[in-house]
């Protein structure tokens, strides 16, 4: 946050550093801040160690000024009817080069995706669940179509493994037909992202998607995504919907 530089300004020793801070602080700076910090992955150790060196604070005092992390959120990518015992997450782990001139080089990973990327099996990670607003309706009967780009996934996978374990519940037990289950997809390549083929593949197999249409917008020359081939079938979505 700017507001973090400006706390900052005062403990630095240069005024060229001195200023510095205080002008990537201000609104004038906004865009300055935003290339040499924001842009650049530059966190607030890099600032002390790299960018403003002469900056030089009681330890206290810069536990004060350093910003508290937030909680990080992610939407669960399993049926609490299928795994009422675990939580599933999907991420992706945020990885980006830091600039030389101001990160001291190297690489930018996410805090949270970069920590639980590292986690071994049996340790330990604080969290905590929030109520979902994802529901499928209570109208079995109903379509339902779904849009997860990327590790946007995450909910129709949850949804999915939901509808499938109501399937086989009301299978024989029920005379009213289960609507549409329409899944859209799309990443850069089915080598890269398409983490869950052989799952979607299963529920599309026994039924619980009736149609899975995929968009790898890199595997050719032109580039086709989602809204592509949402776009090829407007009509017939269109019906469903209304």
């Amino acid at each position: 946050r700017r507001s973090d530089l400006k706390r900052l300004a005062p403990y630095a020793r240069n005024d060229i550093d001195r200023r510095a801070l205080l002008r990537m602080s201000s609104k004038e700076g906004k865009a300055e801040y935003r290339e040499k910090i924001v842009d650049a992955h530059v966190g607030i150790a890099d600032i002390v160690a790299t960018l403003c060196k002469s900056v030089q604070c009681p330890l206290e005092h810069f536990f004060m000024v350093c910003p508290r992390l937030q909680p990080r959120y992610y939407t669960i990518s399993s049926s609490s009817t299928v795994h009422p015992t675990t939580i599933h997450i999907t991420l992706a782990v945020l990885e980006a080069p830091k600039r030389k001139d101001g990160g001291g080089g190297g690489v930018f990973t996410g805090v949270c995706s970069g920590h639980l990327s590292r986690l071994k099996l049996g340790e330990t990670v604080r969290g905590f669940v929030r109520e979902s607003a994802f529901r499928l309706p209570e109208q079995i009967e109903r379509p339902v179509i779904m849009f997860g780009p990327g590790t946007g996934i995450a909910p129709m996978r949850a949804l999915l493994q939901d509808m499938s374990a109501r399937r086989k519940r009301h299978n024989g037990t029920s005379a009213k037909k289960h609507g549409a289950g329409i899944l859209y997809f799309g990443c850069k390549s089915r080598s890269m992202d398409y983490i869950y083929r052989d799952e979607l593949e299963a529920f599309e197999v026994e039924g619980t998607l009736s149609q899975l249409h995929l968009a790898f917008s890199r595997e050719q020359k032109e580039k086709v995504y989602v809204q592509h081939l949402l776009a090829k079938r407007g009509e017939e979505t269109w019906r469903l919907i209304h």
